[in-house]
Formats: C-alpha cells, sequence, structure tokens
C-alpha cells in the first residue's frame, strides 16, 4: 500500500473513531470540526483508502472463556524460508490465534493466543505448532495483564518533536484521499 497524506482533520477523525468506533456521524462531525457531509466523505475516503480497515468490539476475554493469553514466539526451519507467506495463512487458521506477527530477530512470528486454561495453552502448543513439521523452536510468553490496548490511533515513531512527516492543515485529502 502506498503511504497516504494525512490532512490535520484526517487525524483527527482517526483520532477520535480509534476512541469510539461507534460514533454517529453527527457526532464525530461535531467532534472534528466538520461539517457532516465532509466527515462522512472523509471516512468513506479513509475506508476505501485502506486507512481505516474495520470496526472492532473489545472482547473480555475472561467473559467469553478465554482469560488466559500468550504470546508464542516460532521459527520455521530453514527450508520453509521461501514459503513463510504459506505457513502464515495456516497458523492464522488455528482456533486460538488472535493476531499473527512475522518479526525480524531469533524468531519467524509472534502468535498472540488466547484459550481457557493454561493446560489448554500447552495442548495448543503440543497439538498445533510441536506437531508441525515445518515449525522449529518455540517461546511461550504468558501474558499477566493487558495495560494498554489499541484504543487510540499511534503516533508515529520518531525523534522528539518528530510528526512522522508533513502534514497538511488545511482539512482537504492527501495524495490518494480524493
Amino acid at each position: 500500500m502506498n503511504r497516504i497524506q494525512l490532512s490535520s482533520a484526517d487525524r483527527r477523525i482517526l483520532a477520535e473513531l480509534s476512541r469510539d468506533g461507534r460514533l454517529s456521524n453527527k457526532e464525530l462531525a461535531a467532534r472534528v470540526g466538520l461539517p457532516r457531509s465532509t466527515c462522512h466523505g472523509r471516512v468513506r475516503a479513509l475506508e476505501e483508502a485502506g486507512v481505516i480497515r474495520g470496526y472492532h468490539a473489545d472482547i473480555d476475554p475472561e467473559a467469553v472463556g478465554t482469560g488466559v493469553e500468550a504470546m508464542i514466539f516460532v521459527s520455521v526451519h530453514s527450508t520453509v524460508r521461501n514459503r513463510l507467506p504459506v505457513v502464515a495463512n495456516r497458523l492464522r487458521s488455528i482456533p486460538g490465534v488472535q493476531r499473527i506477527y512475522l518479526i525480524g530477530g531469533d524468531h519467524d512470528f509472534v502468535l498472540h493466543i488466547a484459550c481457557e486454561s493454561v493446560p489448554a495453552l500447552r495442548d495448543f502448543i503440543k497439538l498445533h505448532l510441536g506437531s508441525d513439521p515445518d515449525l522449529g523452536r518455540t517461546e511461550t510468553q504468558i501474558i499477566f495483564e493487558q495495560h494498554a490496548g489499541m484504543s487510540t490511533m499511534p503516533e508515529p515513531a520518531g525523534p522528539a518533536g518528530s510528526t512522522g512527516g508533513p502534514r497538511r492543515s488545511d482539512g482537504a485529502g492527501g495524495p490518494g484521499l480524493r
């Protein structure tokens, strides 16, 4: 995907929607200081450009019986390196996998897993990872608490005071957002 130039209005819209994706267009427009029709158009343009990838509910894992979560670092065998996307798709389809990340370093993937108990986590690793001939070493880190979520729009990393690149302040969409 091409990098999209976001206006200050786009960033205000994204910040509000990242805090509450259920805002009505009327409320969103009021919060970001845009006419409703302009706000609606900006949201649609952000969706069509793939900047807004979806709207999700934040579900309490304990309430649905998956109160044990873990990050599992997975290495693949060197003979499989050219098939990482195939392995990722296979891992993504396993029940209990919440997210999968392709990473650099000593491991190839990080899997975020949710299950009902520690024995269920052990069984998950044994059944789905330990028996897969493409996978090598795994390392499991159990999550005790989650303190920060994806509840707000991420700010770009960079030196203090960095804005992550030029921004338009006129409320108009940048390239690719018309």
